[in-house]
């Protein structure tokens, strides 16, 4: 992707891209730093290994670009910890006399 002139034309370019944009040097680019300082996007430097860098939309922007909201799954760990809490409950509630 050719790098964008403007804050628009970046916002557009990641709103297609369905919120997130990867590629080498964004985390370098002034347009880039210019959106970051302003709250528009994040950005995820690339580490050694990779070298590339990700732009994502705020959750704030992406309901300003009509993009739907990224909602979190539970963990695991969470749903395990639901059950048995559950569980344990239904085992030793409040328990009320048969007669």
């Amino acid at each position: 992707m050719q790098s964008p002139q403007t804050i628009e034309e970046l916002l557009r370019a990641v709103a297609a891209k369905g919120g997130k944009l990867d590629g080498l040097g964004f985390a370098d680019d002034e347009i880039v730093k210019q959106a970051r300082s302003q709250g528009l996007v994040d950005v995820d430097p690339g580490n050694a290994w990779t070298l590339v860098d990700t732009v994502r939309l705020t959750p704030t922007q992406r309901m300003v670009m009509g993009l739907p909201p990224i909602v979190q799954k539970p963990s695991v760990l969470a749903l395990t910890l639901h059950a048995v809490a559950t569980a344990f409950a239904r085992i030793f509630g409040n328990r009320r006399p048969l007669a």
